[in-house]
């Protein structure tokens, strides 16, 4: 993105502009260099980048949206306001990407609550909020499961007590028997088309059932992208974004 590229220019210049003297090691187990305006090279260094870091503030401090409500990053429960924000509107973006030569749409969405690093305060969102939120790389990918890849994605589920879902109910109930619920409960399926990240899908967080997919097919945009796209959309309506708790998963 040309905000890294920006990034990566001004550390190149940082570093043209420094290695001019060989470095110095002194036998201290700590050292540090301390960084002042009142010489020329350090004064060069900064009306250099100057444009750009003001190019760049600019940028991260663009107000997206307005938030309705707080979305806290919160540990421990099987469903949070903000992970059911992002799974939602990753599920929405992927299904309105995705054209699928077989004809079949995703069937649900799976993220994880490690990979949102942040919460979301109630009021203005801006760019830079986002990328505090998903500060990685990772890019959503849909892949196809078998039936019993997708068995072992719903114990995992169980297992760590929720983690951010779309399109998928499944928990405990009081008689302790999982129950799922998963698009049309009259179609049996062979296989299934789950929205995760590039990242979960190569097994991270111990997701090994991606690890055998039938397919992975890349959508080619970033969750943070599709995160900041949804914010803007829901701005130009001329809504707020809403939290919301719905039951997907649950333990009775």
């Amino acid at each position: 993105m040309r905000i890294f590229i920006k990034y990566f220019f001004l550390f190149a210049v940082i570093l043209l502009l420094t290695e001019c003297k060989p470095p110095v090691y002194q036998k201290t187990t700590t050292s540090s260099i301390q960084l002042d305006s009142n010489t020329t090279q350090n004064k060069d260094l900064v009306n250099l980048i100057k444009p750009y870091k003001t190019k760049l503030d600019t940028e991260m401090n663009e107000v997206l949206v307005i938030s309705a409500d707080e979305f806290p990053k919160e540990k421990g429960k099987p469903e949070t306001k903000l992970g059911n924000f992002v799974a939602d509107l990753s599920f929405k973006i992927g299904n309105e990407l995705y054209q699928p030569a077989d004809g079949d749409s995703i069937d649900f969405c799976l993220l994880n609550f490690g990979g949102l690093r942040t919460s979301l305060p109630k009021g203005p969102i801006t760019r830079g909020k986002i990328f505090e939120l998903m500060p990685f790389e990772n890019e959503l990918v849909i892949v196809t499961l078998t039936h019993d890849s997708t068995s072992s994605l719903i114990d995992y589920l169980i297992e760590k007590r929720g983690q951010p879902v779309s399109g998928i109910k499944t928990g405990i109930d009081e008689f302790g028997d999982t129950q799922t619920q998963l698009g049309n409960p009259h179609k049996i399926k062979t296989k299934y088309k789950v929205l995760t990240s590039d990242y979960l899908a190569n097994g991270g967080d111990n997701m090994n059932f991606f690890l055998n997919p039938i397919k992975i097919e890349p959508l080619n945009i970033k969750l943070r992208d599709a995160i900041i796209q949804h914010c803007i959309s829901e701005n130009k309506k001329g809504k707020q974004l809403v939290g919301k708790l719905d039951g997907r998963i649950t333990f009775e």
